[in-house]
């Protein structure tokens, strides 16, 4: 067989070199489908699910409502359980809420306004990979990253909106846990962006710890994910 492909390269080669493009071909974009696929997943599960998650069954009835009076309570025991219990996976509590943005004036009278969704996630933890999975600091157009509890990220298209920058002070409006009215004090502290579509077009970003304090939320949290180490998705 070897004397004949020598003997013949016009008949022999051509075959085998399509055969091996064909298989590179099929090699490269299955690789390439298998990163577009993972990469959308894990879009979607840093924004909305995790590998799991844990919520109260009430708060998962009306979740999109963010009913946080429905809250997962005592998270800081939970937290360790899940620890020990699932060493597969690691834990984080998250907070989602939504409200008002208010931008006052020199007069503290209200300049702008806006509806927000807010994450509080848990960025100050040593040991938390939030920043990375988020990819905060590839995608921080301005600015830098929070590093007190009432310290905020606005997403790029809310920030134009409401004409803010970093430095700047934006009063939250909305409701506690528990119903009562609530307005919380935060200094924008950069500008960022997802590029996913909607999903970021009203967003606010700060630590949990943030949240907590604006929502009277001490030890709780709306739910708590579940990544696996690898983050592979």
């Amino acid at each position: 067989m070897l004397k004949g492909i020598i003997r013949d390269k016009s008949r022999s080669l051509f075959p085998i070199i399509i055969v091996a493009l064909s298989v590179a071909m099929i090699i490269f974009f299955q690789g390439f489908m298998t990163g577009i696929m993972n990469g959308f997943f894990k879009g979607t599960s840093v924004v909305s699910t995790g590998h799991v998650k844990i919520m109260t069954r009430a708060y998962n009835e009306e979740s999109q409502l963010l009913p946080n009076d429905l809250a997962l309570l005592e998270t800081d025991d939970l937290l360790v359980q899940l620890n020990q219990e699932y060493s597969d996976y690691f834990w984080t509590p998250r907070i989602n809420f939504a409200g008002l943005l208010d931008v006052p004036d020199e007069n503290g009278e209200t300049l702008e306004q806006s509806p927000v969704f807010v994450v509080g996630m848990d960025i100050f933890s040593p040991h938390s990979r939030q920043i990375e999975i988020w990819e905060l600091e590839r995608k921080l157009l301005h600015g830098n990253l929070p590093q007190k509890a009432n310290e905020v990220l606005l997403s790029n298209r809310l920030s134009k909106r409401l004409n803010l920058n970093p430095g700047e002070v934006v009063t939250f409006i909305g409701s506690t846990m528990h119903g009562a009215f609530t307005t919380f004090n935060f200094t924008v502290v950069g500008i960022f962006s997802l590029n996913m579509g909607p999903v970021d077009k009203e967003m606010m970003l700060l630590d949990i710890s943030g949240a907590r304090l604006a929502l009277d939320m001490e030890n709780a949290a709306s739910e708590i994910l579940g990544y696996s180490h690898s983050l592979y998705f």
